[in-house]
């Protein structure tokens, strides 16, 4: 954990999520809430922002309406303040894995540039954390799924998390791919329940978070597997 005591003065409650939601929505966020009773001031945009990257563990819904919202509206940004505001806080890394995501979603340069300046003189949370706190019970079948999977971005600030946000409220389009330990595991895990799989039963292992070609690169380079067959009838079987 962080040293700072953060912004928080304990986890959020639903009310004063609901009020975060209601400020994001004034502010242009694709967000719906209701002006609760909150110990907070948030004037500024910086705040704002700020405040709810410490809120987004608690609450993995706002991961999407904070990516969305930063892809909208990163422009508006006062970069120093907004670094100031992310001194303060217990997990400045939340608010960056947000950026992460946002280097994935868009080709704009001067977001990643923004991404790179907060960033600067930032560490890795160590040793990692899950990302979502208490979101899942140990064992259960979510959690038997998740194990072994972390998205980049998470992984780029120490954390663990397979949840993929939406880039945008319309098409509903996941941003988020898994690093290669991740694939590595999720084909140790195919070749454990069945004999072969094809290389559309990986992609859809993986929630088609990465491109056909690198699904076929992955499968290629795995000294592990063997390719058998042709066409649309190819599968992938253990080498020896």
């Amino acid at each position: 954990m962080s040293g700072s005591p953060g912004l928080l003065e304990h986890p959020p409650s639903g009310l004063e999520l609901s009020r975060l939601y209601h400020e994001l929505s004034l502010r242009g966020a694709p967000a719906v809430g209701r002006h609760e009773h909150w110990p907070y001031i948030a004037d500024e945009l910086e705040d704002l922002i700020a405040l709810a990257a410490e809120m987004l563990r608690y609450d993995a819904r706002l991961l999407s309406i904070l990516l969305q919202f930063v892809l909208e509206h990163w422009s508006e940004f006062n970069p120093l303040r907004l670094r100031r505001c992310m001194q303060r806080m217990r997990w400045p890394q939340a608010l960056l894995v947000v950026f992460e995501f946002a280097r994935e979603a868009s080709r704009e340069p001067e977001l990643r540039y923004l991404g790179d300046y907060l960033g600067a003189g930032f560490e890795r949370v160590n040793p990692s954390e899950r990302f979502f706190l208490d979101m899942e019970r140990p064992g259960s079948r979510v959690a038997r799924r998740r194990a072994g999977r972390n998205l980049k971005p998470y992984k780029r600030w120490g954390f663990i998390g397979s949840e993929r946000p939406t880039a945008d409220s319309v098409r509903k389009r996941l941003v988020g791919g898994l690093d290669t330990a991740s694939r590595a595991h999720v084909r140790a895990r195919l070749l454990e329940r069945r004999d072969s799989f094809a290389l559309s039963e990986y992609l859809e292992a993986l929630d088609h978070s990465i491109s056909r070609q690198q699904a076929y690169a992955d499968l290629r380079a795995d000294p592990e597997l063997l390719l058998v067959g042709r066409g649309r009838g190819a599968r992938w079987t253990k080498s020896s």
